[in-house]
């Protein structure tokens, strides 16, 4: 009886030796993970905040931009390049300004992208440009110029798009497929359910395999082109053998004016009919010169460039040398862990105050 009570403690003490074994075991492994996954989150609200730095430098770069270089010794420079100094920022600065992180900025300027939603114009605005046209004319009667001639903002954009569309760069294989897919693109954004003679409207979108409804309304965001007819992922993204359409649109802007001081190749060779690519190559070579940049306030400067072609002129209302939006991707990293932020920001022409109209960190 007695050996069988020492064998019975024997067995109940080294199970509990076992179970506090264990215990100690668990809780040791959840102390470690509580202090690595502090150790973490004290380093994800240090990047947080370099990100936040980051997007401050951003915007006082942007600022910073417009004001005189010498107080009340130089004015204002009123229009933006890519001389500018929120294109040239001091990597060695930033990594300075952060303690020692990693930090990188991108700036670009949308202004010099093509509008997606100014394809498409309400009546209230066709006619409010028809009036500025019109009192442009009465002008140039009284000054005794040459009154300049109506035209029709939706089929400047609409050629806009037909020579990006064909410039060779993108999955777009001729003409036809081209106009097809500014009909989709403007159906896809009117308000009204009619059909244009190569688009689609609801009945089509609603005859899918798995049914959705035209926006029939301004595109809320540039990936949203996928949903579009036509504008499939090869012709949107790219692959191998094309580049992709969708980094030179935005959504930002409703005038349709873009800067030809920033706009990438593509865009400026979109400009006006007969751009070929020899004549973009010097129309950046000349604006990347700083030596050109005060002729830069003028966005008929193209017509400085020597050997551009005298008879090759882009619509004036097509073009401007300000910019009022921008987009910014800052990336902020320390050892292993690395977080991105991307914002987009409006800049008032006039006031230069700034709005972030949006701010997501992955």
């Amino acid at each position: 009886m007695l050996r069988n009570s020492s064998g019975m403690a024997l067995l109940i003490t080294l199970a509990a030796i076992s179970f506090l074994v264990a215990l100690t075991v668990q809780l040791a492994t959840s102390v470690n993970w509580q202090v690595h996954a502090s150790a973490n989150q004290q380093e994800a609200v240090r990047l947080n905040a370099a990100l936040y730095s980051g997007l401050s430098l951003v915007r006082a770069s942007l600022y910073a931009d417009q004001q005189p270089a010498e107080q009340g010794n130089q004015q204002q420079r009123e229009f933006d390049s890519l001389q500018d100094g929120w294109n040239s920022l001091d990597k060695e600065k930033m990594h300075d300004l952060v303690g020692g992180d990693g930090l990188s900025l991108t700036i670009q300027d949308l202004t010099g992208r093509i509008q997606l939603n100014r394809l498409v114009l309400s009546a209230e605005e066709k006619q409010e440009i028809l009036d500025q046209q019109l009192e442009q004319q009465r002008q140039d009667q009284q000054q005794g110029r040459q009154p300049r001639q109506l035209q029709n903002p939706e089929k400047l954009q609409q050629a806009l798009w037909k020579r990006f569309l064909l410039s060779g760069k993108f999955a777009v294989e001729n003409e036809d497929e081209a106009i097809a897919l500014i009909d989709a693109l403007s159906d896809w954004i009117d308000a009204d359910d009619e059909e244009l003679d190569h688009g689609v409207e609801n009945g089509y979108y609603q005859s899918l395999e798995t049914p959705y409804f035209c926006r029939n309304g301004p595109l809320q965001y540039p990936e949203e082109l996928l949903l579009v007819k036509g504008f499939t992922r090869r012709l949107v993204y790219g692959d191998q053998e094309h580049q992709g359409i969708l980094q030179y649109l935005t959504i930002y802007g409703d005038d349709g004016k873009i800067n030809i001081n920033t706009a990438p190749a593509p865009v400026l060779k979109a400009l006006a009919a007969g751009i070929t690519d020899e004549m973009v190559d010097m129309l950046i070579e000349f604006r990347d010169d700083q030596g050109n940049l005060d002729a830069l306030a003028d966005p008929g400067w193209y017509q400085q460039v020597t050997d551009f072609p005298d008879d090759i002129i882009i619509d004036e209302g097509m073009i401007t040398t300000r910019s009022s939006f921008f987009s910014c991707t800052i990336t902020a990293g320390r050892d292993r862990l690395q977080q991105t932020g991307q914002g987009f920001i409006y800049r008032d022409p006039n006031t230069q105050e700034q709005t972030l109209l949006s701010w997501k960190v992955e």
